[in-house]
């Protein structure tokens, strides 16, 4: 989170090396055919189950990812046991920042944020398959739809890296970006859209080229900053993602400085309407069915919920304080406030608070994938070494310990909550 980030910095400068998993290399495994098509990919099947000797993973959608920071790995959780089967030792001082799973379900992906590597694991038998140099400090990353490309962004080099998943190798890097955060590929692959957040404009990168073809101004900055811009623009908060609609035609980049959502038309690639919300908003999170956006408002506690047929916010509510995330499960959107040791819930019927639910004390909350059911939180907890499992129906939770040092942030194959900090 570029919030926290100097106390990120100096976290990771005291990081410790962890438990040592698996590492070596992967034969190619043969597609299997007539699978049933994924939730939220129609066009791409479901990985087959494996089996045989090696393989901790059978099924890549049955497990839980987690970026263990500390302990320099990822650990998997079989959701139904809650167990760790296996983790992926990346080596000493990576730093990992997040972590997704490939399209087709072969292969994990992360980027390590003191070795300015990017690390390619397999999904199956959860062997490090390669190891490869990126730019400076990777963090955010995605994956094409067809799967062929894993962007991977580089904030503090001003890049992203791209890392073609037929040689496992980076083919191009992309410049001209400014804090280059989050990534959202329109559906059918053909453009990538960056979120700056040294900026207050979203890159349109042409995939089949792999180059900025536009930058997309979300408002007009105020004329001080032009007078005095070493002062005024010296800690920018721009725009830390374009998140699209549910049916990917239109994109909201919350800008941080200004305030605002931009809405952005991916046909014509231009602003159609500035929405106003509360202050420095983090970045907006899309309700599973469509219907509304939410910003995390950190600059005065509360969140903006914005109606996205209207196009307008239709209601303001108070939030935690230093919120890190927005899920979606039981009918309610849950708030992550990291440094509370609350999450809270809001009824998303009637747009009005729905309570708070207790975590814990001295916890420091990251971020959280929910389940495919949209039932249940997966919520990293650094500061105890544990992810905590959270249902969003009935509110129990259930703490799972010991999953890593320092939990930054969890993953589910085909998730739609899978975002990062």
């Amino acid at each position: 989170m570029r919030t926290f980030n100097l106390a990120a910095i100096a976290s990771i400068l005291v990081g410790t090396a962890g438990l040592i998993s698996s590492s070596g290399s992967l034969a190619a495994q043969s597609a299997m055919p007539n699978m049933p098509n994924m939730p939220n990919m129609p066009n791409m099947a479901m990985p087959a189950p494996q089996s045989g000797p090696g393989i901790l993973v059978p099924d890549p959608t049955k497990v839980v990812m987690i970026v263990n920071r500390d302990s320099n790995e990822i650990a998997f959780m079989d959701i139904s046991t809650k167990k760790i089967v296996g983790k992926t030792f990346l080596g000493n001082n990576v730093n990992p920042h997040m972590v997704m799973m490939s399209p087709d379900g072969r292969y994990v992906v992360t980027g390590g944020q003191r070795s300015s590597k990017a690390y390619i694991i397999d999904a199956h038998t959860l062997k490090l398959v390669k190891v490869i140099p990126v730019g400076l400090f990777p963090e955010h990353l995605s994956f094409s739809p067809d799967g062929r490309y894993y962007y991977q962004g580089n904030p503090e080099g001003d890049s992203i890296s791209v890392i073609d998943m037929q040689s496992l190798s980076v083919i191009k890097t992309i410049e001209g970006l400014k804090e280059p955060l989050n990534i959202t590929f329109t559906p059918d692959g053909s453009k990538a859209y960056v979120g700056n957040y040294g900026a207050h404009f979203v890159s349109v990168i042409d995939v089949t080229r792999h180059e900025v073809i536009k930058r997309i101004q979300i408002a007009p900055t105020p004329g001080i900053s032009a007078l005095e811009p070493t002062k005024y623009l010296s800690e920018i908060h721009g725009i830390f993602n374009a998140t699209p609609s549910a049916d990917g035609r239109y994109l909201y980049a919350a800008d941080g400085d200004l305030g605002v959502v931009g809405v952005i038309d991916t046909r014509e690639d231009k602003v159609i309407k500035v929405i106003r919300v509360g202050r420095d908003p983090w970045r907006g999170y899309m309700s599973h069915d469509g219907k509304y956006l939410i910003t995390a408002n950190n600059g005065d506690q509360t969140i903006s919920i914005i109606d996205t047929q209207k196009n307008e916010v239709v209601s303001t509510l108070e939030g935690p304080k230093d919120m890190t995330g927005i899920n979606f499960a039981g009918g309610k959107a849950w708030v992550i406030g990291s440094t509370t040791g609350f999450l809270y819930s809001y009824n998303l019927n009637t747009l009005t608070p729905a309570g708070r639910l207790k975590i814990g004390q001295n916890l420091f909350l990251q971020t959280s994938t929910t389940d495919v059911a949209d039932e249940k939180l997966y919520v990293a907890s650094a500061t105890d070494n544990s992810v905590y499992i959270v249902d969003g129906r009935t509110e129990a939770v259930e703490r799972v310990p010991n999953v890593g040092l320092y939990p930054w942030g969890t993953h589910i194959m085909d998730s739609k909550d899978n975002y990062c900090h």
